[in-house]
């Protein structure tokens, strides 16, 4: 989530039914059509069988010292920010595994959200995604994220359609030069640091029409081409950093998110290695916590994932880990133009799903909930150091993460 952009969920055909928050069964998809899916559900938060929108205007910027670079101005909020409470927990859940935890903004980078959560930041997010940034890098070589050395999701950006770029002429290898450079400046900016840590993500929510590197019906074949030429560069450059694909968990641009997965080139060799989604609590906004579990699991009438639970099951049909890059409550209702406000239920429900699908951090498997990274940036998302959702943020504080 980066910049000025409208945000659109792909929900025709979606209709979510007879949920019950003790547990049963519920539906996915359009039941007049025959299209419903029915899908078991337990009060753990696990889903028990498997296969295998963030949305809105972004007019708010970061409040803090952006660490990514995506920072601007904006008026006063018709809301008084308040200091985010003091972590304070009861008993911990039991562990079911672990998880790479953390979460965007130099708050996360320089430990403070870490020691306000009672947890540390096991990794951070960020966004060199302009076309100077792509090559420049400008959070690690100069930013918050320099000195940085637990594991980071790097968004990079891609193409710039509106510079006249394109998928094809990527397919082709126009842009090689340009992403050659991007790898080689991110070995140097890395230095010493594992590279094993270092999450890219190439041309992340393409599936939204808001982005510079939006794939449109048609193109997903050149995508796919750019994507492996990317991935090729990469094994010659920074050979053990990971590939993430990441589309948006709604869809405005009418392609099937599926259609652009690369398992493998033909060396054998893996193209992507992590798959990832961006989630947020809006279109709708929802405070239900059966309602938000439920939701979790959406589809569109195509079967194409909505909800991170559908798009992770998609990771596990393809043998990959799974991840969610950007996540966050838009909990200030005048500036969500899809809903928005408190919802303590929503940042519990995102932990229980977390916690149910993680594992071994040393030896993950595909599905398994690899890291999340919460975006806590902007006013409307912003949790730590004042947050205009404080009942919410209060909730996160209270909450165990990465275990």
């Amino acid at each position: 989530m980066r910049g000025l952009r409208l945000r659109w969920a792909y929900v025709a055909g979606i209709v979510a039914l007879a949920v019950v928050a003790a547990g049963g069964t519920w539906l996915v998809g359009d039941a007049s059509a025959g299209t419903a899916t029915a899908r078991s559900f337990t009060p753990t938060g696990r889903w028990e069988w498997a296969d295998g929108p963030s949305l809105g205007t972004t007019s708010a910027v970061d409040q803090s010292a952006s660490a990514t670079g995506s920072g601007g101005t904006r008026g006063p909020s018709t809301t008084a920010p308040m200091s985010a409470p003091a972590a304070t927990r009861t008993t911990r859940p039991p562990a079911a595994g672990a998880w790479l935890s953390g979460a965007a903004s130099q708050y996360a980078a320089d430990g403070s959200f870490g020691a306000w959560r009672g947890e540390p930041v096991t990794i951070g997010g960020t966004w060199d995604d302009s076309l100077e940034e792509q090559t420049a890098l400008d959070s690690l070589t100069v930013g918050d994220w320099k000195n940085w050395t637990g594991a980071l999701d790097e968004a990079i950006g891609a193409i710039w359609k509106s510079n006249g770029e394109s998928w094809a002429q990527a397919a082709a290898g126009a842009y090689d030069g340009r992403w050659t450079t991007a790898l080689t400046n991110l070995r140097a900016a890395w230095g010493s640091r594992d590279p094993a840590k270092l999450y890219i993500r190439f041309a992340h929510e393409m599936n939204g029409t808001w982005t510079a590197w939006n794939v449109q019906p048609g193109e997903e074949a050149d995508f796919r081409a750019a994507l492996t030429r990317f991935s090729a560069l990469r094994y010659a450059i920074l050979p053990r950093a990971n590939i993430v694909l990441c589309p948006n968990d709604g869809t405005s641009t009418g392609i099937d998110v599926r259609t652009l997965f690369v398992a493998r080139d033909t060396q054998g060799r893996r193209v992507v290695n992590v798959y990832s989604t961006d989630t947020y609590n809006q279109y709708p906004h929802r405070t239900d916590y059966a309602d938000i579990m439920s939701s979790f699991g959406a589809t569109s009438g195509s079967g194409a994932p909505v909800g991170i639970e559908a798009h992770r099951e998609f990771a596990q049909s393809v043998g990959v880990p799974f991840a969610v890059s950007e996540w966050g409550n838009c909990g200030v209702a005048s500036d969500c133009d899809g809903g928005g406000g408190e919802a303590p239920a929503y940042v519990r429900a995102f932990n229980a799903w977390t916690r149910s699908h993680a594992g071994s951090l040393g030896s993950p498997v595909a599905g398994q909930v690899l890291y999340e990274v919460q975006f806590n940036l902007w006013d409307r998302f912003l949790l730590y150091p004042v947050s205009l959702q404080p009942a919410t943020a209060t909730a996160y504080a209270g909450l165990v993460w990465g275990r």
